[in-house]
Formats: structure tokens, C-alpha cells, sequence
């Protein structure tokens, strides 16, 4: 693994491969886990959703359920507005990559409820966020697309609504509807982890600082640590 500094906050961190990467991302979880299990702190998390993370999330799974108790709060960055059952939900993912600890060592808390919309059910969202996770995230693992969106924050797109903590999506060529964190609630954070792969993107984000795509907007705006995990 080698690693260099971006910038004053971010922090890239180059591995061989993804099993590397993962192996350090959960050891550096865990850590964070076990730190707020001794002095009693809930520790609340906003994960991405897709396949990418998907391993670093089962083997998350596995530390966890070797825990005999652990307060852990989940949440997804974003959400498609579909059933968990549905291999598009990223709520569907985190139930089944963390399937052992899932209800024991942690417990989500949903972007989705039974509205028909995004549009119509933000406010109730926001008001549950704002309930159950009122805090700092313990920390964010973002993921970043080709285009430099992060979440459902696309090019172009609002990043927030309203000043609530979430907003309604629209994925700019499925137009499948989505609700997102908003970036302000995404930046109330210890730390942010995010994990892209190839050269395509690492390229995108080493030109960010310089554009005004979402990623570029989380870079200029972050009060935190960042630690960017990239292999090949």
C-alpha cells in the first residue's frame, strides 16, 4: 500500500488490489467500532450502495458477528425508490452482505418509507434522520461515478432541498427516481472514506478540486479528514 497527500484533509491511498484495500478499510471500521463501544457511543455510518463495496461490507459482516454486542447505526447515502427485494436497493445489500450481524450488531435506518415518491415522502425522511441520527457520522464510504457523482448528487442536479438532511433523485439517464443524503448532511461527518477502482476515476477525482462536480463540491467543502482508497 503506498499513500500521499492530496491536499491539508485528503489523503490518497494507493492498494495492489481490492482485497488489500478492503482488508485495511474494515480493520480502520472496526477500530472506529470498538473505540465508541468503550466509552458507550453509538457509532452511526453512511454507506454507498452497488456492487463495489459489496465485499468490504461482508467482510464487515464477519468482524462484526465475532462482537458480542456493538451500537451501530446504518444508513445509505442514497436509495433507489424500490423494494429491498430488489437487487437495485442498496438497503436490499446491506441486509444481505451483512446478513450475520444484521438487527444484532447493527440496525439501519431507512431512506425509504411507504410513500409513493421520493418527493412526497422527504420530510418524513428528514425527520427520521434528524430523530435517529442526529449526531456526526462516525463516518461516510462514498463511492464516485465516472461522471463525478457521489450518492445521487449528479452533475448538474440540486445537492440539497430545503435544508433538509435529503433529497429526491433522478438518475439523469434511467430516470429511475432516487432519494439522497444532501451534501451538508453527508459533510456532518468525523471522516469520509471513498473508494473508487481503475484509472477513469482516479483521474476524475485528481481533477475535481479544479471542476464543480459533486465530487469536486465535497472536496472544496469538507471540514474533515478524508482518506481516498483506490486500486487499479
Amino acid at each position: 500500500m503506498a499513500k500521499h497527500q492530496l491536499d491539508n484533509q485528503a489523503q490518497f491511498r494507493r492498494f495492489e488490489n481490492f482485497t488489500e484495500l478492503t482488508h485495511t478499510l474494515v480493520s480502520e471500521w472496526m477500530h472506529l467500532i470498538d473505540d465508541a463501544s468503550l466509552s458507550k457511543r453509538t457509532a452511526a455510518f453512511a454507506l454507498a450502495g452497488g456492487s463495489t463495496p459489496a465485499p468490504i461490507y461482508r467482510e464487515l459482516d464477519q468482524a462484526l458477528a465475532q462482537r458480542a454486542t456493538a451500537n451501530v447505526l446504518l444508513t445509505a447515502t442514497d436509495e433507489r425508490w424500490v423494494h429491498d427485494n430488489d437487487p437495485q436497493s442498496n438497503e436490499g445489500l446491506f441486509k444481505k452482505c451483512l446478513s450475520q450481524s444484521v438487527g444484532k450488531q447493527w440496525h439501519l435506518v431507512s431512506l425509504k418509507n411507504a410513500a409513493n415518491t421520493p418527493e412526497v415522502a422527504m420530510e418524513a425522511i428528514n425527520e427520521r434522520l434528524q430523530k435517529q441520527l442526529p449526531e456526526r457520522f462516525s463516518a461516510v464510504l462514498l463511492g464516485m461515478g465516472a461522471d463525478g457523482h457521489i450518492a445521487s448528487l449528479f452533475p448538474g442536479a440540486p445537492v440539497q432541498a430545503d435544508g433538509l438532511d435529503c433529497l429526491a433523485a433522478v438518475h439523469p439517464q434511467t430516470h429511475q427516481t432516487r432519494i439522497s443524503l444532501s451534501l451538508p448532511r453527508i459533510l456532518q461527518t468525523e471522516k469520509i472514506w471513498l473508494v473508487i477502482t481503475g484509472n477513469e476515476k482516479r483521474e476524475v477525482f485528481e481533477n475535481a478540486l479544479s471542476s464543480d462536480l459533486p465530487i469536486g463540491n465535497l472536496l472544496k467543502q469538507a471540514q474533515c479528514q478524508i482518506e481516498v482508497f483506490w486500486c487499479p
